[in-house]
């Protein structure tokens, strides 16, 4: 049995042997890799496993589909261009009119240029010095909490000092 035909596609036969799964695995192996590639077989192979006949569009959908992409596709570029048209003219406009000098003149005092010197440094070079301490690592005890420990078990031990002396 054949699986291929000469121009590339699987035969019918093929597609039957694989639909009653009668193909070695290698022939599996082959056939499925065709599959993934090829929609004519696909779509032969989808017609035998469903048992429907494939049928056609009652039309032509591409040339309305098409016309409504061009359509799409030519307002949103020429709206663009109409907005930067506009923009550009507006400009220009302003431009011409001596608009933009008055308002440029009546800000200079506020577009001053300044100077590395008298920008103030960076943060940075500022940083305020932190309180911070490091807390104790596992198995060191605390500053405070060690002094804390060692009161308590002074204070503790002239207790048992004191209650010892007593017992005598």
């Amino acid at each position: 049995m054949e699986l291929f035909r000469e121009d590339g596609c699987l035969t019918d036969e093929g597609l039957q042997a694989l639909v009653e799964s009668r193909l070695d695995e290698l022939g599996r192996l082959e056939a499925a890799e065709h599959l993934s590639y090829c929609t004519k077989c696909l779509d032969r192979y989808t017609a035998l496993l469903t048992g429907d006949k494939l049928v056609a569009p009652p039309r032509d959908l591409s040339r309305p589909l098409g016309r409504a992409v061009w359509v799409h596709l030519m307002t949103s570029v020429y709206g663009r261009v109409a907005v930067a048209s506009v923009a550009a003219v507006l400009a220009l406009s302003i431009w011409r009119s001596g608009s933009l000098t008055l308002i440029l003149d009546r800000n200079a005092s506020a577009l001053e240029t300044y100077v590395p010197e008298q920008i103030a440094p960076p943060a940075s070079a500022t940083v305020p010095q932190s309180d911070y301490e490091t807390p104790p690592r596992p198995g060191q005890k605390a500053g405070v909490v060690q002094k804390a420990q060692q009161a308590v078990s002074g204070f503790l031990n002239g207790f048992a000092a004191q209650g010892g002396a007593d017992t005598d």
